[in-house]
């Protein structure tokens, strides 16, 4: 079959299609930069910039796969537009998967609002140090691959569910993991109750076991309370915050990823692996892209990047920074996440951010991602709430870098921290 990835460039899409290549696909793909660090793998060749009709025409094209915000951030894209008239079927790569790829596999799947791609990371390498061979998909870059997916020939098929878009209710997972419920995606769910809802929709999808951290306030109300248990069946939920007198010293700093290792934790043990096995896989776990992702020294400071931009995820970032670095000066080049994010959650930014043990935090303007500027929130608006001196609005990201520069010395050290820019960002910096 010869199928076109519509946005190729992003990071879970990218995996899907790299996936249907090694699984004999023909496989092409578009975007507006197609040449990131998730499509290395491919034949430069194949990968087209830009979305144009002509990229479909004449070709014998069996699928279009799309990533879901291309339905409402471009409805009139070219590209799907010619699909249509060519009547070509359109799938979103979370559709494509299940239906073409998870076929009689066995699924484990991690969702939740925070700490996704790491646990699904370290499952991974347990089963695959475990010598079960899985199929993974994720959102970011594993060192020990290079890559952000891993063919495997097992039953086995690990997945990061991500609940953007309903998206993860595509898959029917034998094992569900539960990190974390806080609200997130205001862009698509219309309040928290709407968001916990799809995560119940999608939890009692699950066959065999869920792995819940039931600790978590929102985990809690998602899954046992009286409004989950009225309207949900669900298989057995286990636990996994209660492992706490497991000893699992890892490479990873912070609680929350001691979290993430348990719940890896469990689900090794549920699918019949040996606990010395497990332990030691975690315990030579080293993370994965943009999480406390050390990049480098510029002139004996140190270099990190990192996802987070939710205001729990910078918070729990900058503490385990804080621990890592008690005496070091620590800066901050952070830039908020889409408008309706930052708009929703406009408070919490402004508590975290005002709270946070560094140096000084410098931000800059909102990264737009699926959306349009509506005028109703801005980086201005974020740091005039703040109102602190170390925190800083910057309008050019050149003349930031260049004032950071300046400035540093030895050992101190820089955070860019978001999901937008900042990773080249960090990586220019770096570079120049």
């Amino acid at each position: 079959m010869k199928i076109h990835f519509l946005g190729i460039g992003g990071s879970g899409i990218s995996a899907a299609a790299a996936l249907a290549k090694a699984k004999g696909f023909e496989v092409s793909g578009c975007d507006s930069n197609p040449f990131t660090e998730f499509t290395e793998n491919f034949d430069r060749a194949t990968l087209y910039t830009g979305h144009l009709g002509l990229h479909l025409g004449g070709v014998n094209l069996d699928l279009l796969i799309i990533t879901p915000a291309i339905l409402s951030l471009d409805p009139e894209n070219e590209e799907l537009i010619e699909a249509k008239k060519l009547s070509i079927p359109i799938l979103t790569w979370h559709e494509f998967l299940a239906k073409y790829l998870m076929k009689d596999k066995f699924i484990i799947a991690v969702c939740g609002t925070h700490g996704k791609s790491t646990t699904t990371g370290m499952i991974a390498e347990i089963l695959e140090d475990s010598g079960l061979d899985p199929s993974v998909v994720l959102g970011a870059i594993v060192p020990r691959w290079n890559a952000n997916f891993r063919v495997g020939e097992s039953k086995y098929f690990i997945i990061e569910a991500d609940e953007f878009n309903d998206n993860f209710l595509n898959f029917h997972p034998e094992i569900s993991i539960i990190t974390s419920i806080e609200f997130d995606h205001p862009e698509y769910f219309k309040n928290f109750e709407d968001y916990k809802h799809s995560f119940r929709k999608f939890l009692s999808q699950t066959s065999q076991t869920i792995f819940a951290n039931l600790s978590d306030a929102g985990v809690r109300e998602t899954l046992v309370s009286d409004k989950a248990s009225k309207d949900f069946h669900f298989p057995e939920i286990i636990d996994y915050s209660k492992s706490l007198e497991i000893d699992l010293p890892l490479k990873l700093v912070g609680n929350h990823n001691f979290q993430n290792a348990l719940a890896a934790f469990q689900v090794g043990l549920a699918i019949g692996l040996d606990a010395s096995a497990i332990k030691t896989s975690l315990m030579n776990f080293v993370g994965i892209g943009r999480r406390f992702e050390y990049l480098g020294d510029y002139k004996k400071a140190h270099i990190y990047s990192d996802f987070g931009h939710h205001p729990t995820e910078i918070k729990v970032t900058l503490k385990a920074a804080r621990e890592k670095f008690p005496k070091n000066k620590i800066y901050v080049v952070f830039q908020p996440h889409m408008f309706s994010r930052t708009k929703v959650l406009f408070n919490d930014f402004v508590s975290v951010l005002k709270q946070a043990l560094v140096d000084k935090i410098f931000i800059l303007d909102i990264y737009p991602s699926r959306e349009i500027d509506n005028g109703l929130v801005s980086a201005k608006d974020l740091v005039k709430a703040i109102d602190k001196p170390n925190i800083i609005y910057s309008s050019s990201a050149s003349n930031l870098l260049s004032e950071i520069k300046s400035n540093l010395q030895k050992d101190d050290i820089i955070f860019f921290l978001g999901a937008g820019d900042t990773h080249n960002l960090a990586k220019q910096f770096l570079n120049d």
